[in-house]
C-alpha cells in the first residue's frame, strides 16, 4: 500500500478468465477524504515520473473536473469512487466484456443522479481531447444500440454469442500458455449487460495537481487509465472497441472507431509486396496479445519492419495511425507524446497476422516501439453478423504510471 493516503474502500472485483467468471473479493477499511487530500497534496512527484513523461498534461483542469465531482457525491460513494494508487484491482477492473462478466471498480453511472453522471462525463471531456471525447460518447451510443437489440424489457440485455477462441502461436517472448491473449480476451460474454449506463468511474489516488493519481473510466468496449503526477501523463492501457462498426441511433450515423480503422489499414497497406512479407508476425491472432487481463511482459524480440526503414511517406502513413490514438488525450500532451513516438522510429515496428483489409475479420496489426504498443484486432461479430474491432494503446514505459 502506498503512503501517500490512508487505506480507503477496496472493491470486489471479478476476474474473467476466457469466459469462466471466478469471484475474489477484497476487504475494505474506512476511507477519511479529507485527510487523504491532504496527504497527496504534500506527496512529492515521483523521480521517474519526471525522468519519462512528456510533460504537457492539462492536470489542473482535469483535478478540477474531478474535485466538482467528488463534490456531488456523498461520503459512502466517496469510499466507493476512491482507491489507494497503489491498490491492485486498477490491473484487474478493466476489459472488453460488458458486466457482470468482468465487474469494474468505482461507481456505475447508471446508479448517479443526471448532475453526478454529467459531471462525471466532464472528468472524461477534461482528460480527453475532443476527438478523444466524441470517440468516447460514441462508443457509449454503441453499446446502447447493441442493448436495443436484445432488450429484455428488465434493463438487462439477452446473453450475445461468444466467439470461439481459436489455437495460437506465441509470439517471440510471449507467454507459452497456447493462447495470445489474456483472460480478457475474446468478443461478447455470458449474461451481459449492454448500455451506456453500465459504465463506470473511479479514481485511484485522490486527485492532486501535484500527487500521482489514475482515473479510471470504462464499461463494455472501453476502457481508460489515465495517470497523472504532475506534468506528465499517460494514457496506458487504453482500450477503444466497437461493434457494429456503423450504426443508426436517434435518427443519426456514427461510426465509432472509423479514423482508427482507416488510418491502420492505410499504414500496413503502403507497404510494398516485400515489405509486406517481412512484416507477418509469427503466429494467429483471434483478439488482442496485451490485452484486458493480460499486461505483460512485452515481446523481448518485436516483429514486422522497422519503421525507421521505410520511406517518409510510409512513415508519415505510421504517423496518421499513431496519432488515431495518441490524438485521443489532451491536445498538449498528445503532441508531445506523438513527437516522442516518432523520435523513436529506428527502434519502432510495424507487423500483421490474418490480413491486411477491413473486411478480414481476421486482419491483426501491431505496432511495436520502445514506448509506443498499439493493436488492432478484428473480430466476427459476437452480438451482430458484423465484423468489429478491439484494439489497445499502451505506452511500455508508462503502463499505469512510471513504475
Amino acid at each position: 500500500m502506498s503512503s501517500h493516503t490512508r487505506p480507503v474502500l477496496r472493491r470486489p472485483v471479478v476476474l474473467a478468465a476466457c469466459l469462466s467468471v471466478v469471484l475474489g473479493t477484497v476487504g475494505y477499511l474506512a476511507f477519511d477524504p479529507g485527510s487523504a487530500s491532504a496527504a497527496v497534496a504534500k506527496q512529492a512527484i515521483p523521480a521517474s515520473a519526471a525522468r519519462t513523461g512528456a510533460g504537457g498534461a492539462n492536470t489542473a483542469q482535469v483535478v478540477k473536473a474531478a474535485g466538482a465531482f467528488l463534490a456531488t457525491l456523498s461520503d459512502e460513494q466517496k469510499d466507493a469512487v476512491l482507491y489507494d494508487f497503489d491498490d491492485e484491482v486498477k490491473t484487474t477492473g478493466w476489459s472488453n466484456f460488458p458486466t457482470p462478466v468482468v465487474e469494474r471498480n468505482g461507481l456505475k453511472l447508471g446508479d448517479l443522479t443526471d448532475a453526478q453522471d454529467a459531471a462525471a462525463m466532464k472528468v472524461m471531456e477534461a482528460a480527453l481531447s475532443k476527438q478523444g471525447y466524441e470517440e468516447l460518447v460514441e462508443i457509449r451510443k454503441a453499446d446502447d444500440y447493441l442493448a436495443s437489440l436484445s432488450d429484455t424489457g428488465d434493463g438487462s440485455s439477452a446473453t450475445p454469442t461468444a466467439t470461439p477462441t481459436a489455437t495460437r502461436t506465441p509470439p517471440s517472448g510471449a507467454p507459452t500458455d497456447g493462447t495470445v491473449g489474456g483472460p480478457g480476451g475474446g468478443g461478447g460474454g455470458g449474461g451481459a449487460n449492454f448500455g451506456s449506463e453500465w459504465y463506470y468511474i473511479s479514481f485511484f489516488g485522490q486527485p492532486s495537481r501535484t500527487g500521482e493519481f489514475t482515473v479510471q473510466y470504462g464499461g463494455h468496449h472501453a476502457a481508460y487509465n489515465i495517470t497523472y503526477a504532475g506534468n506528465n501523463v499517460t494514457m496506458s492501457p487504453t482500450l477503444t472497441a466497437v461493434e457494429p462498426e456503423e450504426f443508426i441511433w436517434d435518427d443519426k450515423a456514427y461510426a465509432p472507431l472509423a479514423d482508427k480503422r482507416a488510418a491502420t489499414v492505410g499504414a500496413v497497406q503502403s507497404l510494398t509486396a516485400d515489405e509486406l512479407a517481412a512484416a507477418e508476425i509469427d503466429g494467429s491472432f483471434d483478439d488482442l496479445y496485451l490485452g484486458p487481463g493480460n499486461d505483460g511482459p512485452f515481446p523481448t524480440e518485436p516483429e514486422g519492419v522497422l519503421v525507421g526503414s521505410l520511406t517518409k511517406k510510409q512513415q508519415a502513413k505510421v504517423t496518421a495511425m499513431l496519432r488515431t490514438w495518441v490524438d485521443d488525450l489532451d491536445e498538449k500532451a498528445a503532441a508531445r507524446l506523438l513527437a516522442k513516438y516518432v523520435s523513436e522510429y529506428d527502434e519502432t515496428y510495424i507487423g500483421w497476422s490474418g490480413g491486411t483489409t477491413i473486411d478480414n475479420d481476421q486482419t491483426y496489426v501491431r505496432l511495436d516501439g520502445p514506448s509506443a504498443w498499439i493493436e488492432f484486432s478484428n473480430q466476427p461479430g459476437a452480438s451482430t453478423d458484423e465484423i468489429h474491432q478491439h484494439t489497445i494503446f499502451r505506452d511500455e514505459t508508462s503502463d499505469y504510471g512510471w513504475e
